[in-house]
């Protein structure tokens, strides 16, 4: 596999395999501010919110994806976090044939720094939310971690 390769691994392998059925592994970060309200993106094209994160490259740990995922979405440095879950998804088949089974690390960011700016391409709009005002979610870690946001409100 040649460099460029590593850098576009997936639709290299989908060139290799077709629609055939893999595991992908991706990395999201719980990013709360002072009030305890969780940092969103407003996803491109939808009318749907979710966390900062994605998929990881070929052989990028996933703490290293969150890190870059937020830069890269919402400009923000990740200073400090803890894993909070890893999350599997059964076989799902895709809008555009593709299959796979997910699997996603959630990371709680406890120390971040910057302004969050949307990255106009996947987030096209960076919000705050209480976590007993939600809008309206996208995926199974965005669910996941209202879930968890509410019951960790609960506690305090």
């Amino acid at each position: 596999m040649t460099p460029d390769a590593v850098q576009d691994y997936l639709p290299y392998l989908r060139r290799m395999i077709g629609t055939s059925p893999v595991n992908l592994m991706g990395a999201v970060g719980i990013i709360l501010n002072e009030a305890g309200h969780v940092l969103l993106q407003h996803v491109a094209g939808r009318d749907v919110w979710g966390l900062p994160g994605g998929l990881c490259e070929l052989g990028e740990p996933p703490q290293h994806t969150m890190t870059r995922e937020v830069r890269e979405e919402t400009g923000l440095e990740v200073m400090e976090f803890k894993l909070l879950e890893l999350l599997t998804t059964p076989h799902r088949h895709l809008p555009n044939g593709d299959e796979a089974y997910f699997y996603t690390a959630v990371y709680h960011v406890t120390e971040w720094q910057g302004t969050p700016v949307p990255d106009g391409i996947e987030g096209i709009e960076l919000a705050f939310f209480s976590p007993d005002d939600l809008p309206a979610l996208r995926g199974l870690p965005a669910h996941w971690a209202a879930k968890w946001l509410l019951a960790r409100s609960d506690t305090s």
